[in-house]
């Protein structure tokens, strides 16, 4: 089954900001459950008690509450304030499941585990740097309801400077304020253009990025350009060499090592990369360890594509095999 982008989205609005449908949120290292708080508050919804994640106090980024509004008078209840407030992968499980991706899991790296593993994704880009992954991001091939993992580098950043997976986003395309993509997350809680934090995918600063696509529904590529680009080539970029070998399963692989055959494996490979069908004869590589984008467009002769890295430096590319 197709995932539903749209479900996933429209899951992601109703429900950014209060707790996930099925009536919890994590903390670090414990379950919140929404109804047993509301019974140790007296916060029933019958009084107009709604649960919700706001924007926290002085320094504080987020705190959960129940918040109920009184002739014109709001009042508050708190549930837990921002320490230990940890909902982000359990959030997006949820919205995942509701695209029809079923997914449960409520620690960032278990999540970017669990979807790197399924058959239905493909990691476009690991662990790299913004300006990478926005390359990326440009091509629309990622698309609204993928998601992001957010590797922390900073020594100041994420758990004390921890340097491992410790945030996870759903990209929700170009619908926030500064007219770049937006991503919804928990904790904190992002929606654009609704959110009280900057919702631009990156973040902040401190992060390399591993986009992750739900592929169920990528557009199958033309047989006679898929039998045009199989095989091995050779590429030239700022007068660098590389021999790269193009399956027909949508698969690349790039080496430094010459090829002496068509049915050679690729030895040593520097990099591997997911090709797709840009259209009009044209395709475009995502290399998984540097983003490295490539298109490559139709010419004529006996040159039969100009590569183009990055949207900026002509290649020349020539078949092998």
């Amino acid at each position: 089954m197709a995932y539903n982008r749209d479900a996933a989205v429209k899951y992601a609005a109703a429900y950014w900001n209060i707790p996930c449908d099925d009536g919890i949120f994590w903390l670090t290292n414990e379950r919140i459950n929404v109804a047993v708080k509301r019974r140790e508050l007296k916060t029933p919804e019958s009084e107009g008690w709604k649960a919700l994640f706001v924007k926290g106090d002085g320094t504080e980024p987020e705190k959960a509450v129940f918040r109920r509004n009184i002739a014109g008078k709001t009042e508050e209840k708190l549930i837990n304030g921002w320490a230990g407030l940890a909902d982000c992968a359990h959030y997006l499980s949820r919205c995942l499941t509701a695209g029809g991706a079923k997914v449960d899991e409520r620690g960032v790296r278990s999540l970017v585990n669990t979807l790197q593993a399924r058959p239905d994704t493909k990691t476009l880009c690991e662990k790299v740097a913004k300006e990478r992954a926005q390359n990326v991001i440009n091509t629309g091939i990622f698309k609204p309801g993928d998601m992001i993992g957010y590797f922390n580098v900073s020594p100041s950043g994420d758990f004390d400077g921890r340097q491992s997976y410790t945030h996870s986003t759903m990209y929700v395309g170009k619908l926030d304020k500064l007219g770049v993509g937006g991503v919804t997350c928990h904790t904190v809680s992002r929606y654009p253009p609704f959110s009280w934090v900057n919702d631009s995918w990156w973040l902040h600063d401190g992060y390399v990025y591993t986009l992750i696509h739900l592929s169920s529904d990528d557009v199958k590529a033309d047989l006679s350009l898929v039998n045009r680009v199989a095989g091995w080539w050779q590429q030239e970029y700022g007068g660098m060499t590389t021999y790269l070998r193009i399956g027909k399963d949508g698969t690349a692989r790039i080496a430094k090592v010459v090829p002496k055959s068509a049915n050679e494996l690729v030895n040593l490979p520097i990099d591997n990369a997911y090709w797709f069908d840009g259209g009009l004869g044209r395709i475009t590589l995502i290399w998984r360890k540097s983003g490295v984008v490539e298109s490559w467009n139709p010419a004529s002769g006996d040159v039969p594509f100009v590569g183009i890295l990055n949207g900026s430096i002509t290649g020349k590319l020539k078949k092998l095999f």
